[in-house]
């Protein structure tokens, strides 16, 4: 893809296919727009290409309320290259621009891109005071020859998916709505640097993240990520916050890495996230945020790493009957969520497509377990989905508190109908915890 500051001038024959915006984030209402405009410019043997603007243009409209961005310029022009796309000119916008009429604007459009078919969203306006909606460019299109053609957008659990709505979901935490609507993770670039040191004090060992101060970070909480570090991803517990438990210091990004004990100061590192599996709050005292922290390990685990579950099938009668093992109750629902789908042949090698939360309560551990296990199933019927993840934010006796990760579509086995009570028994031992469970088939 050819990159132009400002307007070049195309020697292109059959003229071009242009698309306007600012195109942050390269969300998947962009592709959507993107793909059918290559599609048209194929088949019209034409080049196909966009402008983006920089700065965005609500930082020199509107300097006191401008947005941070999805992605930086860099990050931009390679995310819209990966789509095939021909060129992409970076048009500065300033207040000269802003004052420039529609008629003008597409006048030189027409001139030097030789513009023959302008792709747009239905809510699309440039030039001065956004005169030139869709009615009027299309009457500038009938004067200096080319088309307008409207994309409708790309729908989310009902919303359009828009750069500000994904701006909105990362402000609240949501990064999973924000990975469905981006078509990809959200993610940080930069420069490891070094921390307080109170990881490595409490054994807890983090590196400190630098991205860049016009990035949008999400919101302060915990959130399980993935980091690549050279050519490796690795999975990450990574905290955004100021630290409430110590002393509220400045914003930090701190990851620490699963596993993982390198000398990683000054690398340039990327950070994937996944889901918030909380927010960020005050413990009374370190021992407290320590064993917070351990249970924010368990569930980046859960989230991120595909489950291999611990159990064995048993001799039965009829259906199927199945020991289970977890080092504590919290694991051994996880542990029981992906034996069973796995028993029904289902890939839990498969990234989880959207989270749904999910929670139960029963008057003891075996009711809990069943009525846990049968909830799943529900979801998955209602849903025409299966669960490969399982994220569990509470357990207590009576009650669990949990979002799963789905993929579309059930497992090739015998179907599970049901979860039983027959036989049915939920011991701890020192070693651990270990249920067994029977299924209707």
């Amino acid at each position: 893809m050819d990159v132009y500051r400002g307007l070049p001038n195309l020697t292109v024959p059959n003229g071009c296919e242009l698309s306007i915006g600012n195109f942050d984030g390269v969300h998947r209402g962009h592709q959507a727009l993107i793909e059918r405009m290559l599609s048209a410019a194929r088949a019209a043997d034409r080049p196909a290409g966009i402008i983006t603007f920089s700065p965005h243009p609500r930082h020199v409209l509107h300097p006191e309320d401008k947005p941070a961005y999805l992605t930086t310029m860099d990050e931009r022009l390679e995310l819209l290259a990966a789509l095939g796309l021909d060129f992409a000119i970076v048009y500065p916008f300033t207040t000269d621009t802003a004052r420039t009429s529609a008629a003008t604007f597409v006048r030189d459009l027409v001139q030097h891109l030789h513009m023959r078919r302008l792709w747009v969203g239905p809510d699309f306006a440039l030039g001065r005071g956004r005169e030139g909606d869709i009615p009027a460019l299309r009457r500038l299109g009938q004067e200096m020859g080319f088309t307008v053609e409207v994309v409708e957008p790309i729908l989310i659990d009902g919303q359009e998916v828009r750069s500000v709505r994904i701006r909105q979901a990362l402000a609240a935490g949501q990064v999973d709505l924000a990975t469905r609507m981006l078509g990809r993770y959200h993610y940080l670039v930069g420069e490891v640097t070094r921390g307080a040191g109170r990881g490595q004090e409490i054994g807890i060992p983090t590196v400190n993240l630098s991205p860049s101060t016009e990035r949008l970070i999400p919101a302060r909480g915990v959130y399980a990520t993935w980091c690549h570090v050279g050519d490796r991803r690795l999975p990450a517990a990574t905290n955004i916050g100021v630290r409430p438990t110590f002393d509220n210091g400045p914003l930090t990004i701190e990851a620490h890495i699963l596993d993982f004990g390198e000398e990683i100061y000054g690398q340039q590192i990327r950070m994937d996230f996944v889901l918030q599996l909380r927010p960020e709050r005050r413990f009374e005292d370190v021992q407290a945020l320590i064993r917070q922290i351990h249970r924010d390990i368990d569930n980046t685990r859960r989230a991120l790493i595909p489950p291999s579950p611990h159990f064995e099938e048993l001799e039965h009668t009829a259906d199927w009957s199945i020991r289970v093992y977890g080092k504590d109750f919290p694991d051994l629902l996880s542990q029981a969520g992906a034996a069973m789908f796995q028993l029904q042949a289902v890939d839990m090698r498969a990234n989880p497509q959207v989270w749904r939360p999910i929670e139960v309560e029963a008057p003891d551990r075996e009711a809990l377990l069943v009525t846990w296990l049968n909830e799943l199933l529900y979801h998955s019927d209602e849903m025409g989905e299966s669960y490969t993840r399982f994220v569990i934010d509470e357990a207590e006796p009576t009650r669990v508190r949990a979002r799963v990760g789905g993929v579309p579509g059930l497992g090739e086995r015998a179907h599970i109908k049901a979860v039983t009570y027959h036989d049915l028994s939920v011991q701890e031992a020192p070693a651990g915890w270990t249920a067994t469970i029977v299924f209707d088939t």
